[in-house]
């Protein structure tokens, strides 16, 4: 009996927390916040009519960018090579030397002729020889004379010199040495013994004359950057400027690589470290400008967020020249309107 009296006291107190439960959950509401638009704290700034510049900026190194292409005059036998990369070279020096043991036995032959037919000549004069003879002695003593002053003369063609005063350098497709891992993929290989053919390349000669602030531009040259074309420069907290002096084109590694040789103003104090050079590529006057934060895009999309008498709404736009900080409005804005940032 005190079981069953239990049991339906605990059955009581179940139903009672139940309905409990049941109770609260009917009486409690789910707030959801609404913000109105004038609660939003929205930061403004104008659209503006100015004019902005669209900056390139690439990374400038002081180099000699000038040099003299080496080349041999004629086909030969490589006797010595008097020159590594990176040797520092005077202009006249012999850079490589050809074989000459043909030319040589040749000039000894015609040394003899010649000292031959200056002996003919004496004779002749001693021995009253007529003038007929003496004249046609002499005449043939000038033709061998002649001959053996151009074969001496040509020695030169046997020699490699130096244009100028610098350093020597490879082209990057000559080897100089006879390992095979050296000779791996070069298009030519010189070494004593080796066989070369007329205008066929040593190598350069890098003219340390002058030292230029030079940089790199792949692929494409920069527009509206010609002769002249003033530069401004900075290292650091050091600013200069200076002026495109020279545009080399060439290629390397499958690309085309436009070098750009700046002479720097006489006032700039500048190290040799590293100058970050800084052009002014396109210029528009007299434009709408908005701050590049404002710019939103959206899959297909370029649009600004205007606020209106306290609504934010979406306007598309076209943009243009940006020089990171603004950017150029092309269609859309007309200037004066209060663009969101944030």
């Amino acid at each position: 009996m005190r079981t069953k009296l239990t049991a339906l006291a605990a059955a009581a107190v179940m139903l009672i927390t139940a309905v409990g439960c049941g109770s609260k959950q009917t009486d409690d509401k789910i707030v959801v916040p609404i913000y109105k638009t004038k609660d939003i704290n929205y930061k403004t700034e104008e659209a503006v009519i100015g004019d902005i510049t669209q900056k390139y900026y690439v990374e400038g190194r002081f180099d000699y960018p000038y040099s003299e292409k080496v080349k041999f005059k004629k086909a030969g036998i490589i006797k010595s090579i008097n020159v590594e990369e990176n040797d520092t070279v005077k202009a006249g020096d012999i850079l490589c030397t050809l074989d000459s043991e043909e030319l040589d036995q040749q000039l000894e032959e015609k040394k003899v002729y010649l000292e031959q037919a200056k002996k003919t000549v004496s004779k002749l004069a001693q021995d009253g020889g007529s003038k007929k003879e003496i004249e046609m002695a002499n005449v043939q003593l000038e033709v061998l004379q002649l001959e053996y002053d151009h074969m001496t003369a040509s020695y030169d063609d046997y020699n490699v010199y130096a244009p100028c005063d610098g350093v020597f350098r490879t082209d990057g497709k000559t080897a100089f040495g006879h390992g095979i891992a050296e000779q791996r993929g070069a298009d030519s290989i010189i070494i004593v013994g080796g066989s070369v053919k007329a205008s066929q390349t040593l190598g350069k000669i890098s003219d340390h004359s002058k030292q230029y602030l030079i940089c790199e531009v792949y692929d494409n040259p920069l527009e509206n950057v010609n002769f002249g074309t003033r530069v401004n420069l900075e290292q650091g907290a050091s600013q200069a400027q200076g002026k495109v002096v020279d545009i080399l084109k060439s290629e390397g590694g499958g690309m085309v690589i436009y070098t750009y040789v700046i002479d720097l103003d006489k006032d700039a104090d500048l190290s040799d470290l590293p100058v970050q050079c800084v052009f002014d590529v396109y210029s528009k006057l007299d434009t709408v400008l908005v701050p590049t934060e404002a710019i939103k895009t959206s899959k297909d999309r370029t649009y600004v967020n205007l606020l209106i008498d306290g609504t934010k709404i979406e306007q598309d736009v076209e943009t243009g020249l940006a020089d990171g900080k603004q950017t150029e409005i092309v269609s859309g804005l007309a200037g004066g309107e209060q663009v969101i940032v944030n």
